[in-house]
């Protein structure tokens, strides 16, 4: 009796040794995406927000992750919780601000109103859904929350796993962001937010792919040449790691593009040498100069599966990504920094971000050599 192959069978060849080959349909089907959809999204933790972001009891951000409209905020009390942010009752968008500070949220076409547990707390002809008891039920949908190290993930389904055990070896390197200062690390306000014409996948990909580099990036490497860098260190070496569950990170050393924390370029004004040896010298301090080391001097692009990428290179961002069907997705890049940062550590850090990010920065690709 012949062998029934597996749905995965049919996108993938290899020999588990030499090869690695996926049909390119993966990345066209409509079908493929529809089950990508339901067997990803829906079941693993996303990245949400970052706890500097809802500094302030009362205050509340609303974003779309995984496809959907999803409310967070930070109760009178201090605690963070999560919501769809679709109405019990006909099911449109609560709260249609992108933050603020609110106790209650009132849904804009019939007036209910939720209080932070997401509570039905007043409504319209409330006589006519019977009495207290009957009502209770109409409330907003309470998402699984919870965070490491002050990064907030959001799960639509529950599961057994943890999100601490499903970050697994992605949390060594979280550490390694975390602990560049004593200070707390923070979202730096705004974002970029754009589409690409690919598949999700294939930014999955990029991020945790060294080898487009000096192709791709060569306009940057350039620049970064005439500016003073020692084209040496473009030939660093590193490493690319399976950390489980689907997450993955390279590293490489030494950066050539210099790091915020602890390591100057030319990139940054002069000034600054003082401020980033006298960085370095504390992180020796506290962790000794091998991880020292490892937090300063080395590049790294973490990729937490699904869809965000954590690069801590030229300055620390964090990229996340949905597929709106098999040939779109969407993106929104955030920059972080650390609270104890000077003025021109800020300024140096945006500056540095946004010479390689963006639609005007040196690390879009050209066609030409």
């Amino acid at each position: 009796m012949a062998k029934k192959m597996s749905e995965a069978d049919c996108f993938v060849r290899t020999d588990n040794q030499t090869y690695f080959q996926v049909d390119r349909r993966a990345y066209t089907s409509r079908a493929v995406w529809q089950r990508e959809l339901q067997c990803i999204f829906d079941v693993c933790w996303l990245y949400a927000c970052h706890a500097s972001e809802l500094v302030q009891n009362n205050s509340f951000l609303t974003r779309q992750i995984g496809g959907r409209p999803v409310l967070i905020l930070r109760d009178e009390h201090g605690q963070v919780r999560a919501f769809l942010n679709s109405c019990s009752h006909r099911g449109a968008v609560v709260c249609q601000e992108e933050r603020g500070e609110r106790r209650k949220f009132t849904c804009p076409y019939h007036g209910w109103s939720y209080n932070q547990k997401g509570e039905l707390v007043s409504m319209p002809g409330r006589d006519a859904y019977g009495d207290d008891k009957a009502t209770r039920r109409y409330r907003m949908m309470a998402l699984e929350l919870d965070n490491y190290r002050g990064f907030y993930f959001i799960r639509f389904s529950k599961g057994q796993r943890s999100l601490q055990a499903y970050l697994d070896g992605a949390c060594m390197y979280i550490n390694l962001i975390c602990d560049q200062s004593e200070a707390d690390l923070e979202i730096i306000p705004g974002s970029h937010r754009h589409a690409m014409h690919a598949n999700w996948k294939l930014l999955a990909e990029n991020g945790v792919d060294a080898y487009h580099l000096p192709i791709a990036h060569s306009r940057f490497l350039r620049w970064i040449d005439e500016i003073g860098t020692n084209p040496i260190s473009h030939k660093r070496t590193g490493v690319g790691l399976d950390l489980g569950n689907g997450h993955s990170v390279i590293t490489s050393g030494p950066p050539s593009t210099g790091r915020p924390i602890a390591h100057w370029s030319p990139l940054f004004p002069e000034e600054m040498k003082g401020v980033v040896k006298k960085r370095f010298n504390r992180l020796v301090d506290c962790f000794g100069e091998e991880r020292a080391r490892e937090i300063a001097k080395n590049n790294r692009s973490l990729f937490i599966f699904p869809n965000v990428v954590f690069n801590d290179i030229l300055g620390l961002n964090i990229r996340t990504f949905f597929p709106v069907s098999p040939d779109r997705v969407n993106i929104t890049v955030w920059g972080a920094g650390f609270g104890d940062e000077t003025s021109a550590e800020r300024e140096s850090r945006v500056s540095s971000l946004i010479s390689f990010i963006g639609p005007v920065g040196f690390g879009t690709p050209t066609l030409k050599s």
